[in-house]
């Protein structure tokens, strides 16, 4: 048996893979509300606080500085991350929901042994971080929306139009539920990357349902295939370049909208080719046969 054959009789079998991951993923962000309150951490540019990030050449023991943070701050939290840039240089991100600047600025001087141009403090509010992730929870809505509008005015058909957004929210759903795994506490950088994968995900689903839909030449596989060919040249050439993006920075920042779009890509490979493909090759059967 070729692959070909392998797979157009068994491409609705390959879609519980899809399915499989949209449905864990929700019981994951579930698990997490039910346990923690809410689907997936947030930094202080989303609930408000401190925060920090010291820049030096020594290392440190974060649990004993930490410790150091709790004596003097009661009542108080601190989150302390590490990331290393090329040269060796470190940078220390802390987090805290202590508000008294002033106060945080003299401890990190202090028990980093830096200066105040060796650190950058920045102060949110906690008001002005429930609305900064009000505001952005509302743009990437309607980011799905909007693109939902184009899809279906560019294919006029309902059942590919919904295909390409099942992918997209599955590329969400997905991304989410490991980024809460991983611990990671979402910024608004974070929310910005969302918005991004919101785009690569539509490039991948749009040229896949253009090679099936609109072109005739050759079998639906072989317009499959090549399709598949210039997605995954796409998907692969932008997890390159993050990945090593992503190992070079010395940006938290950065780091994290580069770590949420490389998971999203992966969970796009699965979405495009397991899921949406094979909901088009089905769609195309029956209607083929009416």
């Amino acid at each position: 048996m070729s692959f070909e054959e392998f797979y157009m009789k068994r491409y609705k079998l390959i879609l519980i893979i899809p399915l499989v991951l949209l449905i864990g993923s929700i019981l994951i962000l579930a698990s997490q509300k039910a346990t923690n309150g809410e689907y997936i951490s947030k930094d202080v540019t989303l609930k408000g606080g401190i925060s920090a990030e010291v820049f030096t050449n020594e290392n440190f023991n974060t649990e004993e500085i930490e410790e150091l943070f709790l004596n003097e701050f009661k009542d108080s939290d601190i989150a302390i991350r590490t990331s290393s840039g090329i040269s060796g240089e470190q940078t220390y991100i802390i987090e805290t929901i202590e508000t008294s600047s002033n106060e945080v600025l003299e401890f990190l001087k202090l028990n980093f042994n830096v200066t105040e141009n060796e650190l950058t403090i920045r102060t949110t509010g906690a008001r002005f971080g429930k609305a900064n992730l009000d505001g952005l929870i509302a743009a990437l809505t309607f980011a799905l929306i909007l693109m939902g509008v184009v899809v279906f005015i560019t294919f006029r058909k309902l059942i590919p139009s919904l295909a390409i957004i099942l992918s997209a929210i599955l590329d969400l759903v997905g991304t989410l539920a490991i980024i809460s795994i991983l611990d990671f506490k979402l910024s608004t950088a974070g929310i910005a990357a969302f918005l991004m994968v919101v785009g690569y995900s539509i490039d991948t689903d749009i040229l896949l349902t253009t090679r099936l839909l609109k072109r005739k030449n050759g079998t639906t596989f072989e317009r499959t295939k090549k399709a598949f060919k210039t997605g995954l040249t796409m998907t692969l050439t932008t997890i390159t370049a993050l990945t090593i993006a992503t190992i070079f920075t010395i940006s938290s920042t950065f780091e994290q909208m580069f770590s949420i779009i490389i998971i999203a890509l992966i969970i796009d490979l699965i979405s495009t080719w397991c899921m949406n493909s094979g909901l088009l090759i089905w769609y195309l059967e029956k209607n083929e046969n009416k």
